[in-house]
């Protein structure tokens, strides 16, 4: 059976999905992770879900999903002996150097290659083993006749994001201006750069990706209304193209093709909603709950959820 992974961005979200069914939560720590104050975790807030996943019996994966520069790679490096201390195992990491240095460094680490790296081919995912990965996350767009040539390469783990929502550009690296802003952002409580891992919450937010929150909230410009002129004529407001991707009809088909892990996205949603949504795919791992083919997602998510498959 594949592992159900889930979202969380705070320690009650980390509750709601342990209780819904998830196997195993992942999480972001502030200023290693994408989205601001939005899902990201305060290193004691780290403690406190690493502490409720292993008393229920289950595994926290953290995402260090930035992608740093030169001068500030020897900081998240220093920060990955104390999350070893703490219990955590298994990091998702967004930058192809990072990865091949974590598993130099530290081989007691699972590492898997982010949504973001852009894996989606048996040659793709073959490189990301070779490079030292132990998992690959791949995009909802991936049917499950894909997945099962890809479970051909042997020795990495394959992740499949089954609910995601399908980013404007290319999943996982978006050029939108939202993100343009070229000085580090400071975290919240605005004090001074240089803490610790475990005073995470402080100093500068790293600021070498445009993506993952390096250099300033992402604002979701992509999903604002745009208006549209013919010289100085209004002729209509228009959205650009946000789909969210669920394919819960097709979690069976998944795990018969060799999926591994099935991955949800969602570490900005409130915990009743994140519970919906687990309890949802975890009811139709488990045989619990029927969806019809095509129909994209749990029947108990909300009615504006419904997406398409492909």
């Amino acid at each position: 059976m594949a592992t159900l992974l889930a979202p969380a961005g705070s320690p009650e979200a980390v509750q709601a999905a342990l209780d819904a069914g998830a196997d195993a939560v992942y999480v972001g720590l502030k200023g290693w992770s994408r989205g601001g104050a939005r899902g990201e975790l305060t290193w004691d807030e780290l403690v406190t879900c690493q502490d409720r996943a292993a008393s229920a019996g289950r595994e926290l994966h953290l995402a260090l999903n930035t992608i740093p520069k030169p001068e500030e790679r020897a900081r998240l490096f220093e920060a990955i002996p104390p999350l070893l201390d703490l219990g955590i195992r298994t990091l998702i990491v967004n930058d192809i150097g990072i990865l091949h240095w974590l598993r130099r460094w530290f081989p007691a680490l699972r590492l898997t290659a982010s949504i973001g790296c852009g894996a989606q081919t048996v040659s793709d995912v073959a490189f990301f083993r070779d490079l030292g990965a132990g998992a690959v996350v791949l995009p909802g767009t991936v049917g499950p006749d894909e997945v099962r040539e890809i479970r051909a390469v042997r020795g990495i783990a394959i992740e499949v994001m089954v609910h995601m929502v399908e980013e404007f550009i290319l999943l996982g690296k978006c050029w939108m201006p939202s993100y343009a802003h070229l000085k580090p952002s400071p975290l919240q409580d605005g004090a001074q750069a240089g803490a610790t891992v475990e005073g995470g919450d402080r100093g500068l937010r790293q600021t070498g990706s445009m993506k993952r929150g390096g250099v300033g909230a992402c604002f979701k410009i992509c999903q604002q209304p745009w208006n549209l002129f013919e010289g100085d004529r209004w002729v209509d407001t228009r959205f650009f193209p946000s789909r969210q991707i669920s394919r819960a009809a097709e979690a069976g088909a998944y795990v018969a093709a060799g999926a591994d892990i099935l991955k949800l996205q969602g570490r900005s949603l409130s915990p009743e909603i994140l519970s919906l949504l687990v309890r949802g795919f975890r009811d139709v791992l488990d045989g619990r709950a029927d969806v019809a083919a095509g129909a994209g997602q749990p029947a108990a998510l909300p009615a504006s959820w419904t997406v398409v498959g492909r």
